[in-house]
């Protein structure tokens, strides 16, 4: 049952709208700080409350300062992590063009037309099997046997001129590159927030909103208004942090743009004897 609901939440989250699920999370975030709210107000004295007012406040403002430093710093790292990301596709698809277009620069057309085949094969492999699982948050090594099969083709061809002694020292070194930049990939793709952040995220979460409302207030609908104000707050901002967690995944992710327009470059006609998509 509560994998179940896991999954729904995680469906709901990065299938919905980044505006759509903050909504229902900024509502259910509201309702359950409303009903602290009330089960605070009927078992603590309101005489009580009053009274330690001031130590309440100096410990809601002492978790509230340390709680928003430290969602500051997760979302300026998962924001960094979703811009490498996106400079990693970039690069990778960069390289792959950039391999095609040096196999040209060798005397052995044959080899030409193999090494740019497998280099078609190897963008598409990474935008029709790769990204559909990286949007769902797994690591896939699909274009991986491409790469390879790109390397042993390159390490057998022998050089007919000095000329293609020079333009296979580049391919090499450019394929060493995109081994790098696709690993890169893929360790963006796997790399996610710990559990162990998300347990205190929750619980500092929940200790200032539970703080907040043992504050004594002399009318209990300011009360809960100015604790439904600082519940939204947090609850869009780790709704935002969850967005950001995964770089392929949800509304706010790393696109397969770039291998898009290297992919639609290398298939215009002319381009040796690679098939259009």
């Amino acid at each position: 049952m509560l994998d179940r609901m896991l999954m729904f939440l995680d469906s709901f989250i990065y299938n919905s709208p980044p505006w759509q699920s903050s909504s229902v999370f900024v509502v259910v975030g509201i309702i359950a700080s409303g009903l602290v709210l009330l089960v605070t107000t009927l078992l603590i004295r309101e005489e009580t409350r009053h009274l330690h007012n001031e130590f309440t406040l100096f410990t809601v403002t002492n978790i509230a300062v340390f709680y928003a430093v430290l969602l500051a710093f997760i979302a300026i790292a998962a924001w960094e992590n979703l811009e490498k990301a996106a400079d990693t596709v970039e690069t990778e698809a960069v390289l792959a063009e950039s391999l095609y277009s040096d196999a040209e620069g060798l005397d052995d057309k044959g080899a030409v037309s193999t090494l740019q085949t497998e280099l078609h094969d190897y963008m598409e492999t990474v935008i029709d099997r790769e990204w559909p699982d990286q949007q769902a948050g797994r690591a896939s090594e699909a274009a991986e046997r491409d790469l390879r099969k790109i390397r042993t083709t390159l390490a057998k061809l022998k050089p007919q001129t000095s000329g293609d002694a020079i333009v296979m020292q580049e391919m090499l070194k450019g394929l060493n590159e995109l081994f790098h930049a696709y690993h890169q990939r893929q360790e963006a793709a796997a790399g996610h927030i710990p559990s162990s952040v998300w347990w205190v995220i929750a619980f500092l979460g929940l200790l200032a909103v539970g703080f907040t409302a043992f504050l004594g207030m002399r009318n209990l609908w300011v009360h809960f208004l100015l604790l439904a104000g600082f519940t939204t707050t947090i609850v869009i901002v780790v709704t935002l942090i969850v967005q950001l967690d995964y770089p392929f995944r949800g509304y706010i992710s790393v696109s397969d743009e770039p291998f898009g327009h290297a992919l639609s470059r290398l298939s215009t006609p002319g381009a040796a004897q690679a098939s259009p998509r």
